[in-house]
């Protein structure tokens, strides 16, 4: 859906050769097309360039600026057209270019977050447009209370001292609104569940691609397409009531974008998920897996204990009163277990606690999907229930 009529541009266009160029509004990456040359006396630039340029203006809220190298642009939802010739060769936009809102930084801060442009940046500030200075620079300060965007690819991200990530979208400021912790959640708990001041949007595409990366790296085949459209449905899902996911695994794990597999290609042009709630998955598998804490940390999670195990969602914990059967979630997360337990011993000052796979045992088995053989539409069946046509 177009924003604003077509902007005509001074000058002639060959209607011989037609071109075109589509960039996202949300990424800034070039979506359809290829970049051209345009003629723009005294400074040559690029469709793209010029594209990007509209980009800015119109997320500053100003009419797409004009220039006289001839030619048309569209600004529309997703995209920025730049065109010249036969005006059919312009392709429709796709799911994939739509936008997707996510809180990021919340656990480690914006303070502890740096970033890098490799080309011009902006910040946004109401209707006024400020140049950023090249180089690393706090995210933070380089964002202050307005949205800052690159031109020149994607950001660049060192979280905590990382290795660079890429980022291909907005940031924006958007103050949090007071929320208290919930009962018996922990401190990494709560500060996961109340978000963050910073949001980043990007594409559907982008997204998925990158919460695949990060959740499931290098996973493809059919247990990839059935993954990826769990992923694009939970991306419209609500997990924190008036804001957007989260970027941690209480709702999906990202850590920056990423360029779409066949897989997620493949998903994003497929119909909608069937259902309006939330799709929960985990890695799965039989690794065997064993660690220790203290006997602290378990009896504040479990209170006074002499052995536990469980399989699958639940654990039966062994007290000197009896036997008691608990949810085995909240005690996975608050001993930062890799799955539900499988036994738990006490040994001198620590206990031994063993397990298999990791995750929470919920949704889809990934390692599962992987290995059983079946296409998306029968793992969707057995995960969830849900009838979606091969």
């Amino acid at each position: 859906m177009a924003l604003a009529a077509l902007v005509p541009l001074l000058g002639a266009w060959s209607a011989a050769t037609p071109e075109v160029c589509i960039v996202s509004r949300h990424s800034g990456e070039l979506l359809a097309g290829t970049d051209f040359s345009l003629d723009d006396d005294p400074a040559p630039r690029s469709a793209a360039q010029l594209a990007r340029s509209v980009r800015v203006d119109v997320e500053a809220g100003r009419a797409p600026s004009s220039s006289g190298e001839g030619g048309e642009v569209l600004v529309e939802t997703d995209r920025v057209v730049v065109r010249r010739g036969d005006r059919s060769s312009v392709p429709p936009s796709t799911r994939g270019d739509t936008a997707v809102e996510v809180q990021v930084f919340g656990l480690v801060g914006a303070e502890q977050v740096r970033v890098r442009c490799p080309g011009p940046a902006v910040r946004v500030q109401g209707r006024e447009i400020e140049e950023l200075g090249p180089g690393w620079q706090a995210l933070r300060s380089a964002l202050g209370t307005g949205s800052i965007l690159c031109s020149g690819g994607p950001w660049q991200v060192r979280v905590a001292g990382s290795p660079p990530r890429p980022y291909a979208g907005v940031f924006s400021f958007r103050p949090l609104p007071p929320r208290q912790p919930e009962p018996g959640s922990t401190a990494r708990e709560a500060r996961a569940r109340r978000g963050s001041e910073v949001i980043f949007r990007t594409t559907l595409s982008a997204y998925v691609s990158g919460v695949l990366a990060a959740e499931h790296a290098g996973l493809g085949g059919q247990a990839g397409l059935a993954l990826a459209q769990v992923i694009a449905h939970d991306a419209r899902v609500e997990r924190h009531p008036g804001r957007p996911l989260c970027d941690t695994t209480h709702c999906q794990a990202f850590l920056g974008t990423a360029r779409p597999t066949p897989e997620v290609s493949q998903a994003l042009g497929l119909a909608e998920l069937p259902t309006g709630r939330w799709l929960p998955y985990y890695r799965g598998g039989d690794e065997p897996w064993e660690v220790r804490r203290s006997i602290a940390e378990v009896q504040a999670a479990l209170g006074d204990m002499q052995r536990f195990g469980g399989s699958g969602r639940f654990l039966e914990v062994v007290r000197s009163t009896g036997v008691e059967r608990l949810p085995c979630e909240p005690v996975r997360a608050a001993l930062r277990l890799p799955s539900c337990p499988t036994d738990g011993v006490v040994e001198g000052e620590t206990v031994r606690i063993r397990g298999r796979g990791r995750g929470h045992g919920l949704g889809l088995d990934v390692e599962a999907a992987r290995t059983s053989g079946l296409n998306a539409a029968a793992l969707l069946q057995r995960a969830y229930g849900l009838e979606v046509t091969p």
